[in-house]
């Protein structure tokens, strides 16, 4: 395994480009890795490959030089000469005071509470320092027990707030999905290129290497096959300490909204959500569809708040039209299901079309494992989720990759 100040290679997936317009790479807010020695074009402060704090400035003269007249302006060095020397400006010192001599002013002034100014500066700062951190830790670790936000941190990245999941669940219910009959000669190229791995705990136990760092993310709902009377009627089919024993980062459960069988399996969430909560690990609700159940807007939005009323720490839903009313009324992060096999420039668009709605990401499954270059696809999601990729640009890292492999 690498360290986390080794490059992993996942870099190459969504490096900048050199500026075709005669600036330099950090007079166009570039920043640099040193370890991959590579730029990204971001406002993230760390490598989202091997974690490295990212060069912001030039190390030669002339570089911070024209760095500083691009964030300066045209008109910095008249107003620099126009303005007054502090050297020149400095008020004299005022004489020393006497040993035993009280100093005027100097005895802390009080405000009406009683409080001292400089006292109520300090807890001012204090006060704006911690909103700050709370700030920086994102929307979805703000108040929460640490574990339970470390196990969140290492699903949803914290550098930037999104996710790359890779589902391998398919079997709970399809049993040898096409292209899953063998799970881990499928997950072993992949894991290194995904945040985290949804599956059951018979294929982790059976397939996932154990030294592996990628976290996972445990199905515990189940009952139901695809050949039975009704796919909602599932239950809790894992303990919380079997999922303690497989070291999961969140636990995975369906709820289907509307179904014959909604009760029982938003009641499985609720009660889910509580035993999990004793023991710091988070939920993840998936919003199931079906024949008879809708998949436009209205009908997730429903959905996806009910699961979130019930205490969801992360949603999985589809994609629609008007999706940004879906990821508006959701208060907790939404991963968005990357569904059945479709060409692979679409499940790119389908990528690309869920964050900019206001998607942490998405867990993808059959588009990546199913087509015929599962790693170049995989890389190629990737660079949109994490990198700057726009669909034409992922297209064609996909193609290139796919040829090179």
């Amino acid at each position: 395994m690498c360290s986390v100040l080794e490059c992993k290679q996942l870099c190459v997936d969504s490096k900048a480009p050199k500026p075709n317009d005669g600036r330099g790479r950090y007079e166009a807010g570039q920043r640099r890795c040193n370890t991959c020695g590579v730029f990204f074009d971001t406002a993230n402060m760390h490598c989202q490959c091997c974690g490295t704090k990212l060069r912001t400035k030039p190390r030669s003269k002339a570089g911070k030089e024209r760095l500083a007249a691009v964030h300066s302006g045209p008109d910095a060095t008249a107003a620099e000469a126009a303005a007054p020397n502090p050297a020149e400006t400095k008020p004299a010192s005022a004489p020393k005071p006497k040993r035993g001599t009280k100093t005027p002013g100097s005895k802390p002034q009080k405000s009406r509470s009683g409080a001292a100014t400089s006292t109520a500066s300090t807890a001012s700062t204090a006060a704006e320092s911690a909103t700050a951190v709370t700030a920086a830790r994102g929307p979805c670790l703000g108040g929460m027990d640490w574990g339970l936000a470390n196990r969140m941190a290492s699903i949803i990245r914290p550098e930037d707030n999104r996710a790359l999941m890779l589902a391998v669940d398919h079997g709970y219910f399809l049993g040898p999905t096409e292209r899953l009959e063998e799970p881990d000669k499928v997950i072993a190229p992949l894991l290194e290129y995904c945040d985290s791995l949804m599956l059951t705990r018979g294929v982790q136990r059976a397939s996932v290497p154990p030294a592996t760092r990628t976290p996972m993310v445990l199905r515990v709902s189940g009952g139901s096959s695809i050949i039975g009377e009704d796919l909602s009627q599932e239950d809790v089919t894992v303990s919380i300490q079997d999922a303690i024993r497989l070291n999961a980062s969140a636990l995975a459960l369906s709820i289907f909204v509307g179904s014959k069988y909604e009760y029982q399996t938003i009641a499985n969430l609720g009660r889910l959500v509580g035993q999990a909560q004793e023991y710091g690990i988070p939920v993840l609700a998936v919003t199931a569809v079906g024949k008879e159940l809708g998949k436009d807007a209205r009908y997730l939005s429903l959905a996806c708040r009910i699961a979130a009323e019930q205490g969801a720490h992360i949603v999985k839903t589809y994609y629609c039209d008007d999706f940004e009313k879906v990821t508006r009324s959701c208060p907790v992060p939404i991963i968005v299901a990357g569904g059945k096999k479709v060409p692979e420039r679409d499940a790119l668009e389908l990528t690309y079309n869920s964050i900019r709605g206001g998607a942490v990401g998405v867990d993808m499954g059959r588009n990546i494992w199913q087509s015929d270059h599962p790693v170049a696809m995989i890389r190629a999601v990737r660079s949109i989720v994490h990198g700057t990729n726009d669909v034409d640009r992922a297209y064609r890292m996909y193609l290139d990759l796919a040829k090179s492999g």
